[in-house]
Order: structure tokens, then C-alpha cells, then sequence
């Protein structure tokens, strides 16, 4: 059976890629989660409420950076 190898260079161009692609999706996630978060805490009824309903989005751990939100 013929083994394909790849060089060097082939591995770091398409890991630098692909670790570009990984940080953008990160960082839309953690902007979509923060939007959602004050979403909910600006509906919710109160403090109380609010921990529910984060919990149910699975919204209640804290984010691992901090992200900058435009409201």
C-alpha cells in the first residue's frame, strides 16, 4: 500500500488555516452566546428568572475571554 506524506510547509499552510477558520467560529459563538445572555437578562423577571433561563440555554457557566458586545 502507498503511504502519502505531506511536508512541512503543506501542514503548517492548511493548520494556519484551519486555526484562522477555529478562532473566527470561536469568536462569533462567544458573540452570539454574550447577545443572548443580555437578551434573556433583560427579559427575564428577575435574578432568579434569569439564572433559569440561562441555565436552560446552557448559557450559565462563564465565558472563557471576555467579548465586546455593541448594543
Amino acid at each position: 500500500m502507498r503511504r502519502i506524506t505531506r511536508t512541512d510547509r503543506s501542514r503548517t499552510v492548511a493548520g494556519g488555516i484551519g486555526q484562522e477558520r477555529a478562532d473566527a467560529a470561536e469568536a462569533v459563538l462567544a458573540d452570539q452566546q454574550a447577545r443572548a445572555t443580555i437578551t434573556v437578562a433583560g427579559n427575564a423577571l428577575d435574578v432568579g428568572d434569569c439564572r433559569e433561563l440561562l441555565c436552560m440555554l446552557g448559557l450559565d457557566e462563564q465565558p472563557s475571554r471576555a467579548v465586546r458586545v455593541s448594543v
